[in-house]
């Protein structure tokens, strides 16, 4: 792990693992030139160590450059096999387009865990999938409800003005008949 000098403990800003407490530690801490990361990497049993300082615009400069790695890394998993297998298992219908953009979205919710055993999708993300799949058809089938209820109600409030026409014309009519008709 980094280790700062005593009279440096009291500069520290944020220490954290390296991916986990095996492979690694990252120390923000305050130096002469101003705030400086130190990472220190030495996994475990693997007899490699590397120590490597940045700047904080270093490190977002290469937080950018990781995670467009790993987009690019990640999409190249959204292999024909892995795109076949969701839509015969999970997607139905969907083309490869509508299914990388369910897989993306999918894998940013989760943070990756999408792919799991033999490069097929996950049985929790294939789930979730078929989840997300139903509450969309649930949301299509409410809204053309919601649209056939509103319909119908238009039907019905003119159904109500109908019949409230018809009883004033039946009483209109029962009039002129009762007036129609010569006194005995």
């Amino acid at each position: 792990m980094v280790s700062t000098h005593h009279e440096e403990r009291r500069d520290v800003i944020v220490r954290q693992p390296f991916v986990s407490d095996e492979v690694g530690e990252i120390v923000a801490w305050h130096d002469s030139e101003g705030p400086t990361i130190d990472i220190h990497l030495e996994p475990e049993d693997s007899g490699q160590r590397a120590d490597v300082s940045l700047t904080p615009s270093e490190a977002r400069d290469l937080a950018r450059q990781l995670r467009e790695i790993a987009d690019t890394a990640q999409r190249a998993g959204w292999t024909p096999a892995v795109l076949a297998d969701a839509r015969e298992r999970y997607l139905p219908g969907l083309s490869d387009e509508q299914i990388i953009a369910r897989l993306d979205a999918l894998t940013e919710r989760l943070g990756g865990l999408v792919l799991g055993y033999r490069g097929k999708i996950d049985w929790r993300a294939g789930r979730i999938l078929v989840a997300e799949t139903g509450h969309q058809l649930l949301d299509r089938a409410a809204g053309a409800v919601n649209v056939a209820e509103q319909h119908l109600a238009g039907y019905q409030q003119a159904l109500d003005q109908l019949s409230t026409v018809k009883a004033e014309l039946d009483h209109v009519r029962h009039f002129f008949t009762h007036e129609s008709e010569l006194p005995r």
